[in-house]
């Protein structure tokens, strides 16, 4: 990126001017007469872009050639990435009659984003519309939806395993399907957010250097909604009525579920409020658990006293359960690692002529 510095000059008796890089001007068509538009970061600078505002509409249709992408899921791939990208209007066309393994692809992918409805359909066609307004969906509330049903998840998972709660194991699949559809949406509203400042602001997107943090903890909590989706899954078989969880594997996983469920709520708590102190400390916890989660699986691995055929069947369910437990736990420590950088920036604020530098330890963020 090129810097130069020029020297603002008044223009008759009320405006002021600078005028714009030569080679810049050049290389976009720039002559005189010619339009450009002006936005107002939140910073303050200002932003040049070539040509009138409408000239950057957000991508509203995509047609999409069924024929092309006939292998498994290429059209749900398809569907879903021009749906996050903005587009409103989705049309599937083949030249030949649509199969009816296409028709039930394409039903299902719709089933999974918010908003979408198939409006017409033929034997060669589908049209599909997106009905949802971005502003009405703010990306804070997103999130916070987001956090509590993977929470309850966990709740669920875990609970059912140490006996805490009563439940079907099963029921997590049906959350996860929920957490993949909110999640599309959520990416969905950042890429808007990205090209579009006046819905970045309507939807609480208020620093574009948010964005990507907000995308990182998107995927965070999807991922972390997919290993809650894998424990519940392995751990399936061995719930079965006819079998009784041993009472050692439920104590040691209960406790290991008070400890995460900790680092989950001050976690979460220290992103929304952007608190400092509560990050770190979740951090902390976050270290802590893991290593207790490493010691739990050094010891399930050890055979017991007079135990001659491998670990026991309540070590290999321990097992089964670490790995999503320390991968979910590693999936927090990044967001808190996200709240910390969050909390410690501030804004560049160029001291005015004449100022002294401040003493030192005393703050320099004055107003």
């Amino acid at each position: 990126m090129e810097l130069e510095t020029r020297k603002v000059q008044k223009l008759g008796y009320s405006s002021l001017g600078v005028s714009l890089p030569k080679d810049w001007a050049s290389s976009n068509g720039i002559r005189p007469g010619a339009l450009v538009s002006l936005a107002i970061e939140d910073d303050g600078s200002l932003r040049v872009r070539v040509g009138p505002l409408e000239e950057y509409p957000v991508a509203a249709e995509a047609t999409i050639d069924a024929d092309e992408w006939s292998g498994p899921e290429a059209l749900t791939r398809m569907i879903t990435g021009n749906y996050i990208v903005g587009c409103n209007t989705i049309r599937l066309r083949s030249r030949e009659e649509l199969s009816p393994s296409q028709l039930q692809e394409i039903h299902e992918a719709v089933r999974g984003l918010t908003g979408l409805t198939i409006v017409n359909q033929g034997p060669k066609f589908v049209t599909i519309e997106n009905f949802v307004e971005p502003t009405r969906f703010p990306i804070d509330g997103l999130l916070r939806r987001l956090h509590y049903l993977t929470s309850r998840m966990e709740k669920l998972a875990l609970g059912v395993i140490s006996g805490d709660a009563k439940g079907n194991i099963e029921e997590v699949a049906r959350m996860e399907l929920e957490v993949d559809r909110l999640y599309w949406l959520v990416v969905r509203q950042l890429l808007l957010a990205a090209q579009n400042r006046t819905i970045a602001g309507r939807i609480g997107v208020t620093e574009p250097r948010h964005l990507l943090g907000d995308r990182v903890v998107t995927v965070g909590l999807e991922n972390v909604g997919d290993l809650w989706e894998e424990l519940a899954a392995g751990v399936g078989p061995f719930l079965k009525p006819s079998r009784r969880i041993p009472r050692e594997f439920a104590k040691t996983i209960g406790n290991l579920k008070g400890k995460l469920e900790d680092v989950i709520e001050l976690t979460m708590t220290a992103f929304f409020a952007n608190d400092l102190a509560k990050a770190n400390e979740a951090l902390d916890r976050q270290e802590a658990l893991i290593h207790d989660i490493r010691a739990v699986a050094g010891s399930g691995s050890r055979p017991r006293r007079g135990q001659t055929n491998g670990p026991s069947r309540s070590n290999g369910l321990i097992q089964l359960v670490l790995r999503p437990l320390e991968h979910v736990a590693k999936y927090y420590g990044s967001i808190a690692q996200i709240t910390i950088n969050r909390a410690l920036e501030r804004p560049v604020r160029p001291r005015p002529t004449g100022v002294e530098a401040p003493a030192s330890g005393e703050p320099t963020d004055r107003p």
